[in-house]
């Protein structure tokens, strides 16, 4: 992020006493957009269990991100409105959605929850296939692209699928202990490239808080 004098404030999930980054993948999809253009900003935390009563004057449904822009005081809500919003007004460097980008992204968070949530043989191995599929046809889309889903630079849709892709990967781990399917070797490349990235590594948040942040929804470990 440059240090110069910021443009926006970013409402996002944290620990407001600690001033520490939490685990949701709609801040972090902003967050991402932010570091890569490079566009100063600073951060105010919420927890996500205690919502300040300003945040639900602007936001009544609770959610985040929310973004200020400082110089006029308005407000953008939603990490979908917020990553258009900077991709018009700081067009350089360019991170639209590219054409003909997957559109697992909308789908994964969905398959992913769901096979965490499964009970029984049966209904695993339904929700697995389903999870897998979507995994799948990333993998067979990032083999024709070097080496984001943008190509050469991340695009709008790698922000939205790489929190994804780092929640699962941890979640089912942990819950479920499983691993992503060996033969997903695009898909594996793709998320070590983008973790080495300094817009990941200044948007970082641990495994434990993951999990932590799943165990909130009500994701049990199976056994």
């Amino acid at each position: 992020m440059s240090q110069a004098d910021p443009l926006y404030d970013i409402t996002v999930k944290g620990d407001p006493e600690k001033n520490t980054l939490a685990d949701c993948p709609f801040s972090h999809r902003a967050l991402l957009c932010l570091e890569e253009k490079k566009v100063p900003y600073t951060k105010t935390y919420v927890d996500l269990d205690h919502k300040p009563q300003w945040m639900l004057d602007l936001n009544p449904a609770g959610t985040v991100p929310l973004m200020k822009e400082l110089a006029t005081g308005t407000w953008t809500v939603g990490s979908d409105v917020v990553s258009d919003a900077l991709e018009e007004k700081h067009p350089e460097p360019s991170c639209g959605t590219v054409e003909g980008s997957p559109q697992v992204a909308g789908s994964l968070l969905g398959a992913f929850k769901e096979f965490a949530k499964a009970e029984g043989e049966e209904e695993s191995k339904e929700k697995e296939a389903a999870l897998v599929k979507q995994l799948e046809e990333l993998n067979d889309f990032l083999k024709t692209t070097n080496p984001y889903i943008g190509g050469a630079s991340p695009c709008q849709t790698d922000f939205l699928v790489m929190p994804r892709l780092y929640h699962l990967k941890i979640a089912l781990k942990h819950f479920r202990n499983w691993d992503m399917p060996s033969n997903l070797t695009a898909v594996q490349t793709y998320m070590d490239t983008f973790m080495g990235r300094d817009s990941w590594k200044n948007t970082y948040y641990s495994p434990e808080l993951v999990i932590k942040g799943w165990e909130r929804h009500g994701i049990k470990k199976h056994v």
